[in-house]
């Protein structure tokens, strides 16, 4: 019996060992993923996070006027996992600490998170490419800036143009003969 008493005055004495939730903000771990965040800012629109998304929570679809893209995220079907995040090129995505997910049922689909990202323009023709925005391309087009600006075709034709050798000039033995004469 007296160890008993023992462990019950120690416990007593060192206080509750849970969170007060909801009363004061609960201890979330450093690592703890939580409702992923999308930053429109950073995003170039490639697809990789819903290509990797295992619950298919994730949705790109193209505006009416195809001048933008509507990047939206169900949270009610994300299961945490952190994939989006952990492949995202541009760092777009992160999972955050918040886990706070409860909601009314009348409430489940306004359980989302919608970013309107709008395409960018080609420096050359001005054809609608996959934004970039001034981040990215520090991040990814620093070694030939002006070509990271461009759509596909007018990077094809910049490249051609570079490779090909200048046209040798043609000379005929007529000039040379009158020239002589």
């Amino acid at each position: 019996m007296l160890p008993f008493l023992k462990i019950m005055v120690k416990n007593l004495l060192a206080g509750p060992s849970t969170d007060p939730f909801p009363f004061a903000p609960a201890h979330t771990p450093k690592r703890f993923r939580g409702r992923a965040c999308h930053d429109k800012e950073k995003c170039i629109l490639c697809g990789i996070c819903r290509h990797v998304c295992a619950a298919g929570a994730i949705q790109l679809r193209v505006t009416e006027d195809g001048m933008a893209v509507h990047w939206v995220l169900w949270h009610n079907s994300c299961v945490f996992c952190g994939l989006c995040a952990h492949h995202c090129p541009t760092k777009a995505l992160t999972m955050s600490d918040d886990w706070h997910m409860t909601h009314r049922g009348e409430e489940r689909f306004d359980q989302r998170e919608v970013s309107f990202v709008p395409y960018g323009q080609c420096s050359q023709c001005g054809a609608r490419i996959h934004p970039r925005p001034e981040s990215v391309v520090q991040q990814l087009g620093s070694r030939y800036p002006e070509r990271f600006m461009m759509c596909p075709v007018c990077k094809r034709q910049e490249l051609a143009r570079r490779v090909t050798p200048a046209k040798p000039s043609i000379t005929t033995g007529e000039s040379d003969e009158r020239d002589s004469a």
